[in-house]
């Protein structure tokens, strides 16, 4: 239903929500009765997602607004100055804005009111970043470079020579960049000193962009689009015809895309590739910063107010988004892309509008996907991925024997060789409650189609081993083995490389076998597992294909996971998985599902992930599943299910992304 609401003197235009992708949901007056309107600021939301905060310009003062995702007014904060600065929010909620009456406010996010304000005594349009220990850096026009402790209090500032509007981007090692009119690029250390500084032909209005390298882009009013190495030397520049005042933001294949003259770019990242991918003319100049979602769709303003979104291969148009109630309504302000693909915008015609997507969140995978990188743009990269996080282990059950395969893949990465444990279990599930078990399983190693070392009964293995296979389970935290079974082990000292296990039955018997790769941590201190995988028959109930993954050492690091069906028979597999379902657990809480890879709006971040390990591409609308997550040192469990009861052959895959 339309209708019309008013609230704290702010007109509501509701129009009844649509499921189609790029049409409107709501538009809020954020001027109110007096006027007013967006201009750069840019929303922001709550570490929830439920609140959007913007920066209005009324007249020759401001506001700061708080409105829920449903389109009313949560409160409203009035000031004598312009807000032409976008709104940067803590994981704590506190909105952190700064103001043309030289203040930054730390805002309570409950009703608005000021828990601080700093004074930097001249107006500041620059947006804050947050550093990860809760330090919030700004630019003013007094040039130079502010930072402000959690609780308000100045830390130190740093002088560049004229006015920062650009906005700090605060890398994963704590290097802040900015750029300056007075044609710099600065990298400022932690402290407030300077690292380097960074000429280019023109002002730097432009907001820096980090690339997964650690590669700055920013854009000058000399035309150019800088690429810079993270030692302040330039690894290449573009040049446009036109002055550039958006910032860039990178694809999760690193596109960078960026609006210059009355056009769109797209741009390859790397070295040594021709550099245009595709350039779109939009007719109008833009500084609006592109988002780009988790499916590759660019989205961004422009200066004839329309809301356009392109798709990442051609640039081609996809839809667009008329804001337009006269003539000469700009959009200055840079979309976000909230979790559940709504999409926030604000403009000059006065109103923060809330556009339908697709179900696309930001991309998760790109390093700086939209203006100030997050939802909360807090201009701060994602934390670096920790060396010493590892994965250390995969065991998968699955029936094997007769017509059943159940085989197991790992890639070894690394300088020399490092021991690691390889187990074929099957009367070893018997105290574990498991029926059906194969009853003398046999492991065969191979490297590539070369058998490096096969096993029976795991007492033989250690009778020709330099490796106890108890001493090494123990040392693991593998489950022992019962003395005289007839499980199969073999532990071995292994190079870098690609190699398989394969689980068979000695006595002609099949059941349902277990097969386990550990990482036994001898040898080669650099070395490490970056790819697991196992291929086995999914059946039904007890019987589908179960892979329990560990992920070792301390720290953070982002897993590709995918369950592989369809897309087997192109290497000669017979009977795969017709629609294979994923679904991966911590214990017993679910962290996520996946039934059609390039269904669930996120399939470019999972495309791109998987060109960065070198796993073979999936087809887009192939059944295949696949999901990215962050994980922490703990046990994970990965279920490959057919949909609808359907059974087959398929393969878990886990890679340790970069």
């Amino acid at each position: 239903m339309a209708g019309r609401w008013l609230a704290a003197g702010l007109l509501l235009v509701m129009v009844e929500a649509r499921a189609q992708d790029g049409t409107r949901q709501w538009a809020l007056n954020v001027g109110g009765a007096g006027g007013g309107y967006v201009s750069y600021s840019s929303p922001a939301l709550s570490p929830d997602g439920t609140t959007i905060y913007i920066g209005v310009i009324r007249g020759s003062g401001g506001r700061i607004i708080a409105v829920t995702r449903e389109g009313t007014v949560k409160w409203v904060r009035d000031r004598t100055a312009f807000v032409d600065a976008s709104p940067a929010v803590a994981a704590d909620g506190t909105v952190y804005i700064g103001c043309g009456d030289g203040q930054l406010y730390a805002l309570n996010p409950l009703d608005g009111s000021t828990r601080w304000a700093y004074s930097a005594g001249t107006f500041i349009t620059s947006s804050p970043a947050i550093g990860p220990d809760g330090t919030v850096y700004f630019g003013a026009a007094d040039g130079r470079l502010h930072a402000v402790t959690p609780a308000g209090a100045a830390r130190w500032t740093f002088a560049a020579g004229d006015i920062i509007d650009s906005s700090p981007a605060v890398a994963a090692d704590g290097t802040i960049y900015v750029g300056s009119y007075d044609r710099y690029l600065y990298a400022i250390t932690p402290e407030g000193t300077e690292r380097w500084r960074f000429a280019t032909g023109g002002r730097v209005f432009s907001s820096p962009a980090l690339g997964a390298d650690g590669t700055i882009y920013v854009g000058s009013a000399d035309q150019r689009l800088y690429a810079i190495a993270p030692d302040g030397t330039r690894r290449w520049d573009y040049f446009t015809n036109g002055d550039i005042q958006s910032s860039p933001a990178l694809g999760a294949d690193g596109t960078v895309y960026f609006a210059a003259d009355v056009s769109f770019y797209a741009l390859r990242p790397g070295d040594g590739e021709e550099r245009l991918r595709w350039r779109t003319g939009i007719n109008t100049a833009s500084a609006s910063t592109a988002a780009v979602r988790a499916d590759g769709t660019i989205i961004f303003g422009a200066d004839d107010g329309i809301v356009r979104a392109l798709n990442p291969d051609t640039g081609s148009v996809r839809w667009v988004f008329d804001t337009r109630t006269g003539v000469g309504n700009l959009i200055e302000s840079s979309p976000t892309v909230a979790a559940d693909g709504a999409i926030y915008i604000g403009s000059l015609d006065g109103f923060l509008y809330k556009i339908n997507g697709n179900g696309s969140p930001l991309s998760s995978y790109s390093s700086w996907p939209s203006f100030r990188r997050d939802h909360r743009r807090t201009g701060r990269a994602a934390p670096a991925r920790s060396p010493a996080a590892r994965l250390a282990n995969i065991a998968t059950r699955a029936l094997a024997g007769g017509n059943n395969n159940l085989v197991a893949g790992f890639v070894v990465q690394g300088l020399t060789e490092r021991t690691y444990m390889v187990r074929a279990v099957g009367p070893g599930l018997a105290p574990l409650g498991i029926a059906g078990y194969m009853t003398d399983p046999r492991l065969d190693v191979y490297s590539g189609p070369a058998v490096l070392q096969s096993n029976d009964n795991w007492r033989l293995s250690d009778e020709v081993s330099n490796f106890s296979i108890v001493d090494t389970a123990a040392g693991v935290g593998a489950f022992p083995l019962q003395p005289g079974s007839k499980d199969a082990a073999i532990v071995r000292a292994l190079p870098p490389g690609s190699f398989t296990a394969h689980v068979g039955s000695s006595d002609g018997q099949g059941g349902v076998a277990l097969v386990e790769v550990y990482d036994a941590r001898g040898g080669d201190t650099s070395g490490r597992i970056i790819n697991l995988s196992t291929r086995g028959y999914v059946g039904t109930g007890q019987d589908i294909l179960i892979a329990g993954v560990v992920v070792g050492g301390s720290g953070n690091l982002r897993l590709l996971v995918r369950g592989i069906g369809p897309s087997l028979a192109q290497f000669g597999v017979p009977g795969v998985l017709g629609r294979p379902r994923l679904e991966l657990f911590r214990g017993q809480v679910p962290l996520g599902v996946n039934t059609g890879w390039s269904d669930n709006g996120v399939g470019a971040d999972l495309t791109a992930a998987a060109a960065a390990v070198a796993a073979f591409p999936l087809a887009l609308g192939s059944a295949d599943a696949a999901l990215v997550f962050e994980a922490q040192p703990g046990e994970y469990t990965v279920q490959i299910s057919g949909v609808g009861g359907t059974t087959g052959e398929a393969m878990v895959e886990v890679y340790l992304l970069p």
